[in-house]
């Protein structure tokens, strides 16, 4: 029963990472091929995004462990590349070598997607693109 809660919220933190983490490192940061932990850890903290899985952040957003991985996270670089081997199966059909490019590419934007407009006075006096 504990591993259900504790992969739910692992789901919901990963969800964060994926949706509001990057766009926000891209945002304060400017597009980078990877970005620092600190830079990570700092932006997850703004968020206010679950911190307790920040290892998963971190492996989405950078490639080669620092010396901050290991000091901030215990993370080095064997158990990063397991961590984005992980992630690589569930996102990227197992190809561990992607990148912020990638993983930027996997978000959506969610809003009007086309088609007709949900609020027909709109649409009747001309507020739409229709």
């Amino acid at each position: 029963m504990f591993e259900f809660w504790r992969r739910r919220r692992l789901r919901r933190a990963f969800r964060g990472y994926l949706l509001e983490l990057g766009l926000a490192l891209i945002s304060r940061y400017g597009p980078q091929d990877q970005f620092t932990v600190k830079q990570v850890l700092a932006t997850i903290h703004d968020l206010r995004l679950d911190g307790r899985f920040a290892a998963y952040a971190v492996a989405l957003y950078r490639r080669e462990a620092s010396s901050n991985c290991v000091a901030l996270l215990r993370l080095d670089q064997a158990l990063l590349d397991s961590l984005r081997a992980d992630i690589a199966q569930y996102l990227f059909a197992g190809d561990s070598s992607y990148g912020v490019s990638d993983v930027l590419s996997r978000v959506r934007t969610s809003g009007w997607q086309g088609g007709p407009a949900p609020d027909w006075m709109a649409n009747k006096h001309g507020r739409t693109s229709l």
